[in-house]
């Protein structure tokens, strides 16, 4: 589905467990932003916003329009229902040995994509603390063509085996996010273009 926010309810990042057996309180998300910055030219933005939530009103979404190269791209979430709006990226790195962003679609050759041929190769830049991805910072090779890019925020709770783990990618490049076990935070199509 291009451009749609898949959840029911109101998009939120699943509460964290904590020490004692304390939670996070949950966050709602209406928008994702991609940032394509290549060196020496303006960085390129791509914005799914969703206003009102879940329900109401479609969302709205912006192209990935690059030309080809190498590009640095960074994911934010953000809640706009909140006064101010409240940035949600700090609160996923914080947590980031719980979460994991990934990176799906025709138009994406990765880690976590079965696609063989697409526009965009990607890979991940950052890392949580015990050395696995996390997917806020990332380096994308980008070619001519063009696809979908499906950025997918999932929420992986420690468990015994742990939920991320050094195979997690693998296992969602042969299975799909359901073979990964976890949740869903949030998930938005972006149509790709490169020239």
């Amino acid at each position: 589905m291009r451009g749609t926010l898949m959840l029911s309810a109101l998009i939120t990042i699943a509460a964290c467990g904590e020490d004692g057996g304390s939670t996070n309180s949950q966050e709602v998300i209406t928008t994702v932003t991609l940032t394509f910055t290549k060196a020496g030219s303006t960085p390129v933005t791509a914005e799914f916003d969703d206003p009102d939530g879940d329900g109401g009103d479609p969302p709205t979404v912006q192209p990935v329009e690059l030309s080809a190269g190498m590009y640095t791209m960074t994911v934010g979430f953000e809640n706009r229902l909140s006064s101010p709006s409240e940035s949600i990226t700090p609160e996923v790195m914080d947590e980031s040995d719980v979460h994991l962003v990934l990176f799906t679609g025709t138009a994406v050759v990765g880690p976590a994509s079965p696609t063989t041929s697409g526009p965009l190769t990607q890979s991940y830049g950052d890392m949580d603390a015990n050395g696995l991805p996390v997917g806020l910072t990332n380096t994308v090779v980008a070619a001519a063509g063009t696809g979908t890019l499906t950025v997918t925020l999932r929420h992986l709770p420690p468990e015994e085996p742990p939920v991320k783990a050094t195979d997690t990618l693998s296992l969602a490049k042969e299975g799909g996010l359901d073979a990964i076990g976890g949740s869903t935070d949030a998930t938005v199509d972006f149509m790709v273009t490169v020239r």
